[in-house]
Parts: C-alpha cells; structure tokens; sequence
C-alpha cells in the first residue's frame, strides 16, 4: 500500500473542508429560496415593495451559516460536533426567520425608500423568543439529519468519477432544507403576506371595474366599503408594504403608495377595515 504524501493529505483535507462548505452553503441556499424565494415571488406578483430584499438578505445569511457549519464539520471529521455545528446553524436559521422580516427589513427600507421614514412602526413584542423557538424546533429534524450524514455520505461523493456523485449529496441536503424552510413561511412571512396579496387583488379589481356600477353583493365580498375614503386614489401603479402588525400577527396595516400618494390600511386576519390617507 502506498502511503499518501503530506502534500497530497494536505490537499485531500482542503477538498474535503471545501465539498463541507459546499454542501451546507446549498442546504443554507435551499432552506432561504423555499423561506423568502417564494415569499418574494408571491410578493413582486402583487406590487410589493423591495419584494426580493428579505430573499437577499437572508440568502446571504442562510448561506453562508450553512457554509460555516458545514465546513467546521469536515474541518473536524467527527460526527458529534457535525451535530453541534449543525445544531447551532439550526439556532440561527431561526433566529433570521423571524427578525429579517420583523427588524431588519423595515430598517433598510426604511434606508432604501425616505419616504416611509416614521410610517413603518414594527414592535418587538414579548413572544419573539417564543416565535424563534418554533422555528428552531420546526428546522432542528432537517439540520439533525443533515449534520449525522454528512461525513458518511461527502468522503464517497469526493472520490465519485461522476458529476451526479458529486452532487448527489447536495441535493440530498438541499431536499431536507426546502421542506423545513417551507414549513418556516408559514410562521411570519405568510400572515404577513396574506393580507398583501388580498388588498391588491382588490385593489385590481376597483381599477379594472372604475366607472363601472357593481352589485352589493359583490361590494360586500370585496369590502369596498373600506376603501370610500381612498377611491380616487387607487390606481394600477402601486407598491404595498407592512407597516404595523401586533403580537399575534392578527391585526396588520398595511401601507401602500400610489404614486406618491401614501395610505395606511389596517386589516384583521387579512380582510381590511377603513382606509385612510397619510402623509409621509
């Protein structure tokens, strides 16, 4: 048997701390496109504002944990720190589900767009502890996993001759993040998404019916009511964003600008109250 060279040693550790890298970097990536990718598709489809900055943000974020975790884990070769490694990234995975969209999103746009400068009043409520621990919890099986395969299943990978070999690991991983960040949007992003979603498709609907005389009924189901005061002002150029939320996610303002005229709708679980316009 031919033993290695120190150089060649040398240059197996760095290839295999890389494919490490690698490996959590897609399982940081996978876990923020099925967090914040969807949230922001979903978004720019109904004139959000900024929809892909928390996708970027957290991407970035996500990433780069999962990287870390991963290189640290071939870095060491033992199973049971892998675990801790990824354990923790699991912690912070978690903590960046809920204050991106809860702190760090409304500070830079806040930077980003002046004009909603003291229009965008996000609390941090007492249950934020509580919301992080979720989504630890609701991310910790697909971390776990992750963490106890990855030296099993990265040294055959790294001699594999084919490119899927190499990959198969990756996706693998990547599998297990999609289905935990998935999960994860249901508990920030999606009930403040909701009520977005639902005041533009109203607001479509006033400018493709303007003029036009509609039945109670349908005036009743789209609350039309709550927009008497705004009417002249809705128009299909548009940008919506949350302003304001409670501890429960329940009750969510939100504001929109419609060329540069700015109004505040509040809603309950989605369905909005009485409009009013704003100034900046």
């Amino acid at each position: 048997m031919i033993s290695q060279t120190p150089e060649k040693e040398q240059q197996l550790k760095r290839r295999k701390q890389l494919f490490g890298f690698s490996y959590g970097a897609a399982a940081g990536l996978a876990f923020a496109i099925a967090l914040w990718g969807y949230d922001g598709l979903m978004l720019s489809q109904s004139h959000g504002l900024l929809p892909w900055l928390k996708m970027i943000v957290g991407g970035t974020l996500t990433t780069l944990t999962g990287g870390v975790a991963g290189w640290l884990t071939s870095r060491y070769d033992k199973v049971l720190l892998g675990i801790l490694f990824w354990l923790l990234s699991s912690a912070l995975f978690g903590y960046y589900t809920n204050i991106l969209p809860l702190s760090v999103a409304p500070r830079l746009i806040s930077w980003l767009v002046p004009e909603t400068n003291g229009l965008l009043l996000y609390t941090t409520y007492d249950n934020l502890p509580y919301l992080v621990g979720v989504a630890i919890v609701w991310n910790v099986l697909a971390s776990l996993i992750s963490g106890i395969l990855q030296i099993p299943i990265l040294v055959p990978a790294l001699y594999s001759l084919s490119g899927f070999g190499k990959v198969k690991p990756h996706i693998l991983c990547a599998a297990l993040m999609l289905i935990s960040g998935g999960v994860a949007d249901g508990l920030v992003n999606k009930p403040m998404r909701d009520p977005i979603i639902t005041l533009d498709e109203t607001f479509t609907f006033m400018v493709d019916h303007r003029g036009q005389e509609i039945d109670k009924q349908t005036s009743r189901e789209k609350h039309l009511a709550s927009f008497r005061n705004i009417t002249d002002l809705v128009s299909e150029s548009r940008q919506l964003v949350v302003s304001r939320y409670d501890s429960l996610l329940e009750n969510i303002s939100i504001l929109i600008n419609f060329e540069g005229q700015w109004v505040e709708c509040p809603t309950f679980y989605a369905l909005p109250l009485t409009c009013t316009p704003v100034s900046p």
